[in-house]
């Protein structure tokens, strides 16, 4: 799998020119949403404000001002965009941002204590189609009703589900395009890249922290590397690993690399490695450091699968309210059109009436037990059911 982690400077006495992909694919044709862009920014924050809205809006020219600090040329260059990548918790931001672009070069002018700063970038894809795409997830949000699945599990795996169904590796590993979120929801392939982009933006706009890691995949038994991306996502306080990617290829009937841990993150396939790292750490974060750990500490095994029962569809072993929110939840869902956000194992236990289906019924006894079982009922669930 191929994957433009690389960075490589290219320092002259008037400019700089950087380059973010080190694979020999086209050049993608990227028109400009508007003129050149001239932004004067009183400070490095606001420069930095400036620089995220115009990647945002897939400017391929912009111009920004900052009063000159002292430091380095190269070194202003990398900070304010690498600043621009900064995680602010929406999807169409962060990361999903530094991986929109292809390659990018500044060049530099110093005139009256000031630093002009003049970007060029090459993005992936159109500004056009950046709407296009918002607008698409933005149905599927609404059909499958991502954001109001109850539970941070289901939410995580419902996504996780839908994208590896719907998505398969793309063939031709050249086109650029096959790096893309686009390209992964309106054509249904993708490559790594696109693939967790994909997973980016959705769980960022479902209140889901994630971010995208950046390494090398190895198989010790024929020696081989390439680049590879993937993720790791918040459940619970302490962050689990995930790849898509490697779990397309069962068509989301099954996943051996969800919400995995640093010991186990390979365990499937013992040959087959991941290794989180960056060369340069210049405009992609620096994956092995300190900082990085701390501020996205990673579980050391895996997120233990919820054990459910019947009535019991959240897996903490307590049949009540929120076991008939989670069904009423589901049945909204299956009546819009969505897909379901339950394992087969939920779907069993939620059929509380044993009808084949589940619906607002099933959510009604549950509660109905709940309510006894708080007055001191001493009944079964099945009981229930035989009463009634």
């Amino acid at each position: 799998m191929k994957l433009p982690v690389k960075i490589t400077a290219l320092l002259s006495a008037f400019s700089l020119a950087f380059t973010v992909s080190p694979y020999k694919a086209a050049a993608v044709q990227v028109k400009a949403a508007d003129m050149p862009q001239v932004c004067a920014a009183a400070s490095e924050d606001e420069a930095v404000i400036s620089i995220r809205n115009c990647l945002k809006e897939h400017i391929s020219e912009f111009t920004v001002t900052v009063p000159d600090s002292g430091a380095s040329r190269e070194e202003t260059c990398y900070q304010l965009i690498y600043k621009a990548f900064d995680e602010t918790g929406k999807g169409d931001e962060g990361d999903y941002l530094r991986y929109s672009v292809q390659k990018f070069n500044c060049a530099i002018a110093k005139t009256n204590g000031s630093l002009r700063l003049t970007y060029n970038i090459l993005y992936y894809t159109t500004s056009d189609e950046e709407a296009a795409l918002t607008e698409k997830l933005s149905e599927i949000m609404k059909t499958n009703r991502f954001s109001s699945i109850a539970g941070d599990y289901n939410k995580i795996r419902s996504i996780y589900q839908f994208v590896t169904s719907s998505v398969t590796y793309a063939e031709d590993e050249n086109d650029p395009y096959a790096y893309t979120a686009y390209n992964a929801l309106f054509n249904g392939s993708a490559v790594c890249q696109g693939v967790t982009q994909l997973l980016y933006r959705m769980y960022n706009d479902c209140g889901i922290p994630c971010r995208i890691i950046a390494g090398l995949s190895r198989n010790s038994s024929t020696m081989s590397e390439g680049h590879h991306v993937w993720l790791i996502v918040k459940l619970e306080g302490q962050y689990y690993y995930l790849d898509p990617t490697w779990d397309m290829k069962f068509q989301g009937r099954s996943f051996y690399y969800f919400l995995k841990g640093t010991d186990d993150l390979d365990s499937a396939a013992p040959t087959l490695m991941h290794y989180a790292t960056n060369e340069d750490q210049k405009t992609f974060p620096d994956y092995q450091s300190e900082d990085f750990r701390n501020a996205y500490p990673i579980a050391k095994t895996a997120y233990p699968t919820p054990r459910y029962s019947y009535g019991d569809i959240n897996g903490d072993r307590i049949i009540d309210a929120i076991d008939s929110s989670f069904i009423l939840s589901e049945y909204a869902r299956l009546s819009s059109g969505g897909m379901s956000s339950f394992s087969q194992t939920q779907t069993s236990y939620a059929d509380i009436d044993h009808n084949g289906i589940v619906d607002s019924v099933d959510a009604s006894l549950v509660l109905l037990y709940y309510a006894k079982v708080s007055n001191g009922a001493d009944i079964t669930l099945s009981d229930l059911i035989k009463n009634n």
